[in-house]
Parts: structure tokens; sequence; C-alpha cells
């Protein structure tokens, strides 16, 4: 069988053909990705495969860096892909093999092509850390409405920053996830997920051993370094040469850098009014869902990070309410004792929920108080009434 053109490779040697670098790719860096897939097997001594991340379960795994390199060249080759339809997809070949090379998927290819370059003459150390994470209480508004838990402080980014800013550096960052991790980053996503994913590429490898998480389930990693540096969104990524991280490292080079992914409701091509979007089962899905994602792992995580970075999730093509969704958001994350920073993007909404937060936050309100005037009687009709309804009902509920 004749195999597809590597139109994608090519694409990456046109439009990126002034990088000095990419001239030691067939010398140098393509030996060098055969030389690591091909080490896999020393991984495993007396264990045939690599242990999968159980569904409906708390589970953890440490890779080590030099495996989780071999994975990626795996990956690269083609040599790897999902065992059934549980599993995110794990080939490179889209990228490589794609029927029209589009400019920004060939910046991710350059991007990942970047992190072998840097492997080779740097071999990175430590490991990449990965927790299932699941929420075992049952939801239910009465527990919500119970809360004593206080509305923490939130900060508010200024506008059209994201989350690899240097304000969000230190943070626990969210990862705005498709519910198989890693959602289109080899094949053509290009948003949040896919970009920090192909920036970080070492966070593919989770995708090897993370089943699709379920409605009660977030993952979180440490330790995945960005290579890259970037510019642009969507259509207009673009591959910006090499980017050091600066992030702190812990004794054994593992770089202390933290996301956790969270899938949010998808409502296209659906008629999702804010009306909809308060009923108390989709409401609760993204409140459990963000209160599992913003939990700590343990104590330590909660000390080194306090803060969750995050912004619009689930508010682009899935059609989310954004004003709804930083209300929910604040809540998980107080509930989980931890701090927001809220990058708001491209959306007007910054200073009208950094006034919300100052306003809650010096009256005393709990996370009982807010999320029982989010569920009262007469509710907000648009996402932008909400703000001002839940500032005068929150006041006849204890806050």
């Amino acid at each position: 069988m004749k195999s597809p053109p590597l139109v994608g490779l090519d694409a990456m040697f046109t439009i990126y053909q002034t990088d000095e670098e990419l001239r030691s790719f067939f010398p140098h860096t393509l030996p060098f990705i055969v030389e690591k897939a091909g080490e896999l097997p020393k991984y495993f001594p007396g264990t045939p495969l690599l242990k999968r991340l159980e569904q409906n379960a708390p589970d953890y795994q440490a890779l080590e860096r030099g495996l989780v390199l071999s994975l990626m060249a795996q990956m690269f080759l083609c040599l790897l892909d999902a065992p059934d339809r549980a599993m995110p997809a794990c080939s490179f070949e889209q990228l490589l093999c794609p029927r029209r090379p589009f400019p920004q998927e060939v910046a991710k290819l350059r991007m990942f092509v970047h992190y072998f370059e840097r492997c080779r003459l740097e071999p990175p150390k430590g490991e990449l850390r990965i927790w299932r994470q699941v929420r075992t209480e049952k939801a239910s508004t009465a527990a919500w409405k119970a809360s004593k838990k206080p509305l923490l402080r939130m900060q508010v980014a200024d506008a059209g920053i994201g989350l690899e800013d240097e304000m969000g550096r230190g943070c626990l960052h969210a990862d705005f996830a498709n519910m198989y991790l890693g959602g289109g980053v080899l094949v053509g996503g290009c948003v949040q997920e896919e970009i920090r994913f192909a920036i970080c590429p070492e966070l593919c490898a989770a995708m090897v051993i993370c089943p699709y998480m379920l409605d009660h389930e977030a993952i979180t990693i440490v330790g995945g370094e960005q290579f890259s540096a970037y510019s642009g969104y969507g259509r207009s990524l673009a591959y910006a040469g090499d980017f050091r991280d600066p992030t702190p490292k812990d004794e054994d080079g593992t770089v202390l850098v933290a996301i956790t992914a969270m899938d949010a409701l998808d409502f296209r091509g659906q008629d999702a009014p804010l009306s909809r979007q308060l009923e108390d089962v989709l409401l609760l899905r993204e409140l459990e869902k963000a209160a599992i994602a913003f939990a700590p792992t343990d104590e330590a995580a909660l000390r080194r990070w306090p803060v969750i970075a995050t912004g619009n999730w689930g508010c682009g093509a899935f059609g989310g309410c954004v004003e709804l969704k930083a209300i929910l958001q604040w809540l998980a994350a107080s509930e989980g004792s931890r701090q927001l920073l809220y990058f708001p993007y491209d959306v007007p909404l910054g200073p009208a929920l950094m006034e919300l937060a100052e306003n809650l936050t010096r009256r005393g309100a709990t996370v009982g108080s807010l999320f029982t005037a989010l569920t009262s009687e007469p509710m907000a009709r648009r996402g932008e009434d909400l703000f001002e309804h839940l500032r005068e009902r929150v006041g006849m509920h204890g806050g």
C-alpha cells in the first residue's frame, strides 16, 4: 500500500524555510526521533504495557521524561494510536499527511519538531505527573446552598492577554479541554487546549494513558514544560521560535507547572439561552466539573498553586454563557480554598466581574449564598443582567 505524501512536513520546510534549526532535521533530528522511539521497550522491564489510568476512580501515574520522549517519538512516527474508542488518537499522521496543509496546523508540527530539537541537545530530567481526579460525592443543589466556605478574592487580568502571560505564572492553569484529552492537537484544532499541548508537547504523553473524561472527572498534569513561543490564535496561530521556560524545577528536574483539564458542555447547534444553562442538571454538571478540576490533588499542591488561572471556559464555539461560567468557576475555586485569576481575553467582561467580586467579598458572601442567589427566582434572563441580579439577590440570602 502506497504511503500518503508528507505534505505537512513539506509545508513546514516551506513556511519556516528561514529557520536555521530546521536544516538539522534530516541529518540529526529525524535519526534522533527514530532512536528514541526504539528505546521505548527499555522502560518496561517485566511489564508489557503502559498502565492506563482508570475511569471513575482516582488514579495517578508519574512518567519519566525519558519515557515521555520515547512515547512522543513513537507518536511522531505514527507507531502509536488509540487501542480503543475510549482513548484519544495518538498518531501524528494528520499533521504529517493532511489533505491540505493549513498554516496553523503546520505551526503545531513545527512546535513538535522543535521539542525534539531541544531534547536532542538537552536531555529532559524529571517526571510528568498525571492525576485522574474524581468527584465522588453525589451532586446536589442542597449541598451547594449549604456551603459556608467564604468567597475568596478574585483578580481579573487586562483584556487581550492569555494564561501563559507573566501574570499567570505560578498558578494552576485551567485547560479548556475536550472530553478526550488534547482535543484536536494532532488534527485540526488550534485553540486554547491545542495550543497549550503544542507549545508544551510532553502533555501529549498523557493522551496515551488517559481515557476520555466522565462528567465528574478532571485530569491534572504537572511537569509540562513550554518549549516553543507562539503568536496568534486559531487560524492565525504561528510558531514564534524557542522558549525558555522560567518555571522553577523540583529537585529531580520536574518543571513545577500545573494544568487541570476540564471539558465543558457543548451547546453547538442547540438553543441554549441562559435560562436553559441554569437548569439544575446542566448547572450542577458544570459546577461539579469545575469543582473537581480545581480541587487540590494534595495539601502540597494547594500550597504551591493557591491561585487558579482561568478564563472563558466553554464560551467560544461551545456556546456557554460567559457570565455564568465565570460565576461557576469562582464558586468552584472558593469551595476548593483557591483564589481565581480570571483572563477575559477578548470578552468585555473584566470591569463588571471585578466590581461584583469586590462587592460580594467585602460583604462576606459565601459559596452557599452566591449559589442560592444564582438559582433563585426570578432569574436573570440574559447573561448581561446576571451580575446585577446576583448583587441584589445575595443580600437576601445571608451575604
